[in-house]
């Protein structure tokens, strides 16, 4: 990780979205497994317990430009260090006030260019590192947090693994 300093925060919101998960009786055989340790790969998975299908999960908590389900720009951006990890299909970014996620597939991010930035660290070096961004993502509001329960069910259901499942996240249409 590049900001260590983020470890602890990244861990609480992550624990209290997996609360928030759970308490949603929408799709009760999905589990949210959280890793109990630090795999410098991924964050957990969704599983569905009927099938046995997974898909993997990168949590970030966003400490600016994201606030109160609120995104400050029309496309939503991931490192192409995390996008080259196979075991993780998709990426939730935690708004600073916890109030909602930002869900992007890493299938559409890998359909857009890469750019090099100047990314944000914890050390006097900034990285140069390769983002990709997609206008094709979602925000899900912490208050609404079947929608996004229903689309991980038609995704894990179906194995669409893209932005396409974001169409499934209302309770007619989860009748599949």
């Amino acid at each position: 990780m590049y900001r260590p300093s983020r470890y602890g925060v990244h861990d609480e919101t992550l624990a209290r979205f997996q609360e928030l998960f759970y308490s949603c009786p929408i799709s009760p055989y999905i589990s949210m497994h959280v890793n109990q340790r630090e795999t410098y790969r991924d964050d957990g998975q969704f599983v569905d317990e009927r099938s046995g299908r997974q898909i993997g999960l990168d949590w970030e908590y966003r400490d600016r430009y994201f606030k109160n389900c609120r995104l400050q720009f029309d496309t939503l951006g991931q490192y192409e260090r995390k996008l080259e990890k196979p075991e993780i299909q998709i990426s939730l970014q935690c708004d600073e006030t916890e109030t909602g996620i930002a869900v992007g597939w890493h299938y559409d991010w890998l359909r857009e260019p890469a750019a090099r930035r100047s990314l944000r660290t914890d050390y006097a070096q900034r990285e140069n590192g390769g983002t990709r961004y997609t206008k094709k993502f979602k925000i899900y509001s912490y208050s609404d947090i079947g929608k996004f329960k229903r689309m991980l069910d038609y995704a894990l259901a179906t194995g669409t693994y893209h932005y396409e499942a974001f169409a499934h996240d209302e309770e007619s249409q989860a009748q599949f």
